[in-house]
């Protein structure tokens, strides 16, 4: 021990000698280890860390399989479908429901829309979790009549002060009283998303009607997990479900004719979707970074080795052996590594926190991302690795010189060897080919998110202001809906300001998304084989205010009511699937919203419903008026800044009822930003790795051709005292320099035009071989490492040949 400590003084004092080395590598190091550390922290937390329940190894999404279509589509369960799965199944301890919903909560201050998950009576205990206050919902709260809620933990806090005797009290959703059963923990979160749940309701509500839902086996609308019972694998959960389907299957044909099998994925899994794939190219990214860091500072060690050649040689000659010289240069290299880890931590805290800022809010578990203990760990352990990976070359390469050559020849000679000049060559050309790979990685998702910007979304954004709002069924039947919506509209179309207002549901690019089955006029079928389609309600004027364009046939008008002959409007995706070659307007559809037998008098153009860089659906639309299935978006085309209007907006609705809360008021244009958020994320983020990496292989070019200037002195010197030009000079240093450049291109070329096909899911509107992002970024590198070639090669054009030889 004594022995290593004193390595490190000594590797310490060396540091301290040579400030101007030591800065340039701690930021190097910072850069690689700050970035790995930032983008580690963040894979901990949404992809590492485990859920936050009991054995959460074994929960499970479960979802049943659809084969109508020839390919196998997942879809979630309908509430019979669900109660025979959690009769019959054998692999699992526990199968529990949700499904989300709004309610608006009255009665005690400003009306607050509550996001809402229904749940099944056994959903707290299928996840391992327990109210801190109260109790848990019963069986028999799964029966109409026993309207039940659980609150989170943040709104008995913000709404209820707190109140410990909560528990049994009753409070008003949508105008109907519910029993408070108790209250959630504080770090309690499921589903775990961006928008928290305030209240989780017993299913009571949807057994209560003429029609309820808990019946109604066609409606596919719920989302189910499972607890796999100790030892049982994914393979048996899935078989036993399976056998399940295909009874019921068998015996509810008209239903469930082509759900035969069952899906089982691990919560954690599911629940990252997509981003995983997104954040291990992230990863990958960084790692890339940390390498050329680690090979930048190799090739600075390289450099400070051959000047202390000398220093080295002494050491030998006096008796110190290979392995001691070896284990004296990687104390000093794991020092520089745990120095630069250091201020890696400290970068990875402003990193992270950018980081933070541009993912996207559909990302989960963002809340979880921080610098913890294993991530800090983590850090320590890439510094340690880092230290020994950059340093054991460097290390080996120095201890081979034999000390009586060194000190015979002096450091000149020894410094100069041709072998040493190969391997920081080779090194250069390493961070440049790995800085290519990140330059066009990043190119490629610059171009994909500018396409994706410029995309047309099929309807005009800008200028509009969205709001939602909520009318309670008990305090509003169907015509006083109708009623309220059509006076709110026409208070809010002479508000100054306003060019058009209406309002429709789902709202382009708003996550709100529903599909429903009807039949075609002429192509009757049987139930389970009914097509399903996008479906939108909308109001007069929907389409004028949004810009969506009307291609044939008219709009919704008010002479569209309740009692008026059914109307549809399709889109073009729609007619050209179902009515391909044929004038839809006039033919008829049913859909089993209603069942009743509808005009199609419209077409209107395709809307990106789901997002930029998705292709527009098949979709239909039915007039609010005439099927009132949910409360509409508030849709005001301004000739202004639509933000300056929400106050107004506001006052207005309070106007005509106190107790109906408005919620969601952005700006249309907010809506396509967020759609286009994880492209941006990617590109940016991406972007500044390879902006990091760039600057790193500009250090190292900067850094090489330095080193030979310093080397080769006496040689330029003396070609400048017969005759030379200082133009032939500083040709000399950047053909050099350029030559590395143009080396590490092509070997990064080749390993580009490799890796990036593994972007290609990540890409919209550009190919992996994106022939003038190739283009750009190779220019753009020969370009910055010319920059790095200049100054050294500038410094070597004016050197004086008499100083120098005189020196030398």
């Amino acid at each position: 021990m004594r022995h290593i400590l004193g390595y490190f003084r000594f590797g310490f004092r060396q540091l301290r000698k040579n400030p101007t080395f030591t800065v340039t590598a701690v930021i190097a190091l910072a850069l690689g280890i700050g970035s790995t550390t930032a983008v580690f922290s963040l894979v901990d937390a949404v992809l590492l860390k485990p859920l936050p329940f009991p054995h959460s190894d074994r929960l499970v999404w479960i979802t049943q399989e659809d084969h109508s279509t020839g390919a196998v589509v997942p879809e979630i369960l309908s509430y019979p479908d669900y109660f025979d799965w959690r009769a019959q199944n054998h692999t699992m301890s526990g199968l529990a429901s949700w499904k989300g919903a709004t309610l608006t909560l009255t009665g005690s201050g400003q009306p607050q829309e509550l996001n809402v998950e229904t749940v099944s009576s056994n959903f707290f205990r299928v996840l391992g979790a327990a109210p801190i206050l109260g109790r848990d919902f019963r069986q028999d709260e799964e029966l109409a009549g026993n309207r039940a809620v659980m609150l989170s933990y943040a709104l008995w806090q913000s709404r209820f002060g707190a109140d410990p005797r909560i528990a049994g009290r009753s409070i008003v959703l949508n105008g109907q009283p519910y029993t408070v059963t108790g209250v959630m923990p504080k770090n309690f979160e499921f589903p775990i998303r961006s928008t928290p749940t305030d209240v989780w309701s017993s299913i009571a509500p949807l057994a209560e009607g003429n029609h309820p839902e808990t019946t109604n086996r066609g409606d596919d609308s719920l989302s189910v997990i499972g607890r796999l019972k100790p030892g049982v694998t994914v393979e048996q959960t899935r078989a036993d479900l399976s056998v399940i389907a295909r009874n019921l299957a068998s015996r509810y044909s008209d239903t469930n004719k082509w759900y035969t099998t069952a899906a089982v994925t691990p919560e954690l899994r599911q629940l990252v979707g997509d981003t995983r794939f997104a954040l291990e190219i992230l990863l990958s990214a960084v790692a890339l970074v940390l390498l050329i860091a680690c090979v930048n500072v190799a090739g600075l060690l390289l450099a400070r080795g051959a000047r202390r050649s000398a220093e080295i040689a002494l050491r030998g000659a006096l008796g110190a052996s290979r392995a001691e010289i070896v284990r004296q240069l990687l104390a000093e290299s794991v020092l520089l590594a745990l120095i630069g880890g250091g201020a890696g931590i400290a970068l990875a805290k402003v990193i992270l926190t950018a980081v933070v800022a541009l993912l996207p809010t559909a990302v989960p578990r963002l809340n979880e991302v921080s610098l913890n203990l294993p991530v800090l760990m983590f850090a320590v352990g890439v510094s340690l690795i880092t230290g020994l990976l950059f340093g054991v070359l460097p290390a080996l390469r120095i201890s081979r010189l034999r000390p009586a050559v060194a000190l015979r020849e002096g450091m000149r000679s020894v410094a100069s060897g041709h072998a040493r000049h190969t391997l920081q060559n080779w090194l250069v050309i390493g961070e440049t080919s790995l800085s290519l790979v990140l330059l066009v990685g990043a190119g490629l998702l610059l171009r994909s998110f500018s396409a994706a910007l410029h995309a047309e979304p099929g309807f005009d954004p800008h200028g509009v202001l969205t709001a939602r709002f909520s009318m309670p069924d008990s305090s509003y039947n169907h015509d006083q809906k109708i009623q309220f919506v059509q006076q709110l509209l026409g208070r809010l179309a002479v508000v100054p300001g306003v060019q058009s207002a209406s309002a429709g549901w789902p709202l382009p690019m708003s996550a709100s998304f529903a599909t429903t089955s009807f039949t075609v006029q002429g192509h009757p079928v049987a139930q389970a084989d009914h097509p399903s389609e996008a479906i939108g309600v909308t109001l007069p004027g929907y389409f004028s205010t949004l810009r969506i364009q009307l291609l044939a046939g008219r709009d919704f008008s008010p002479l569209d009511k309740a009692k008026s002959a059914p109307v549809a409007i399709v889109s073009q995706a729609f007619a050209k699937k179902y009515f391909p070659g044929a004038n839809p307007l006039g033919l008829h559809l049913r859909s089993d919203e209603d069942g009743a037998p509808r005009e199609i008098v419209g077409v209107v153009g395709d809307v990106k419903q789901q997002g930029l860089t998705m292709n527009p659906v098949p979709q239909y639309f039915l007039p609010w008026t005439q099927v009132v299935i949910t409360n509409p978006y508030i849709c005001l085309r301004t000739s202004s800044n639509p933000s300056a209007l929400e106050n107004t907006v506001r006052a207005v609705v309070a106007s005509m009822d106190a107790d109906i809360p408005l919620y969601r008021v952005h700006p249309l244009d907010d809506y396509v930003l967020q759609s286009a958020a994880q492209s941006r994320f990617q590109a940016l983020l991406l972007s500044g790795f390879a902006a990091i990496a760039l600057l790193l292989a500009a250090v190292g070019l900067y850094g090489v051709l330095s080193y030979v200037v310093q080397q080769r002195g006496a040689e330029l010197a003396l070609r400048l005292a017969v005759g030379a030009q200082r133009s032939d000079i500083l040709r000399l240093i950047v053909l050099r320099g350029m030559t590395l450049a143009f080396a590490g291109e092509a070997a990064g070329l080749v390993v580009a035009v490799c890796a990036t096909r593994f972007l290609e899911t990540l890409l919209y509107g550009v190919k992996p071989l994106d022939v003038v992002t190739f283009i750009s970024v190779s220019l753009l590198l020969l370009f910055v490492a010319l920059l790095a070639s200049a100054a050294p090669a500038y410094r070597a054009a004016q050197t004086d040949p008499i100083t120098t030889l005189r020196t030398e």
